[in-house]
């Protein structure tokens, strides 16, 4: 097992065993227990997840360097179209947001187009 990987899956654990004793022990605030115990899983989830889709071999290489790096422009570029066509709905007031509600539409059109163009330029097989 790579170090790295070792390290995720034992940050999680210690993390979830206090996120779990300090939500038991603090009564009425859970919220850090709660935080605590999410990250300790999301840390023990990719620990066990990259150790047994990796195992002990090189977990990127040039091409796949190469298909995250064209995957995040493409990303970025459709968020910057994304945005700017918010703008332009909201100046027309054909469709008017909140702050709060127009960045949470950013954030996730930006984060949902990189995985959907990194999925698909691994499945092209590249750029």
């Amino acid at each position: 097992m790579k170090p790295r990987n070792m390290y995720r899956i034992i940050i999680g654990i210690v993390m979830v065993v206090y996120g779990l004793a300090f939500a038991l022990m603090s009564g009425n605030d859970t919220i850090v227990g709660t935080v605590l115990v999410c990250a300790g899983l999301a840390f023990l989830v990719t620990g066990i997840i990259r150790h047994r889709k990796y195992g002990d071999e090189p977990e990127s290489d040039e091409r796949s360097k190469k298909i995250g790096a064209y995957g995040i422009t493409y990303a970025w570029l459709t968020g910057l179209f994304f945005m700017t066509a918010l703008f332009w709905l909201d100046y027309a007031g054909v469709l008017v947001l909140g702050t709060q509600n127009a960045l949470a539409a950013s954030v996730l059109v930006l984060a949902l187009s990189a995985v959907v163009y990194q999925a698909w330029l691994f499945r092209k097989g590249d750029v």
